[in-house]
């Protein structure tokens, strides 16, 4: 399934979709195969919209992401649209990784 012009990121890799805006796509152990996770250009960083689930496979896309699509910038923010585990899974990790604050439903964690 294509998101606007682009086929699917592979874990790890993102697309840009519009100016400041890229999207990932980490994979799912279960029916729904992925979640999609879009990062958003925040002035000296990255904003993330949601994290993933904490699994081995999302943890080496991050890994990978980080490393490479984001290209080194700092994550400012993790922001998490929502409790499901497959969104706000991998936050603390993200946090912890990356010393960004996480944010949910307004509310600062």
């Amino acid at each position: 399934m294509a998101y606007l012009d682009h086929a699917a990121p592979l874990p790890g890799q993102a697309h840009d979709i519009a100016p400041g805006v890229l999207w990932a796509r980490f994979p799912l152990p279960f029916q729904l195969d992925h979640v999609n996770i879009h990062v958003l250009d925040d002035g000296a960083g990255w904003a993330v919209i949601d994290a993933g689930l904490n699994t081995p496979a999302s943890i080496e896309a991050w890994t990978a992401l980080l490393a490479g699509p984001l290209q080194g910038r700092p994550i400012t923010r993790v922001i998490c649209t929502h409790m499901h585990p497959d969104h706000i899974g991998l936050a603390g990790w993200l946090c912890r990784r990356t010393g960004a604050p996480l944010r949910c439903r307004g509310r600062n964690i």
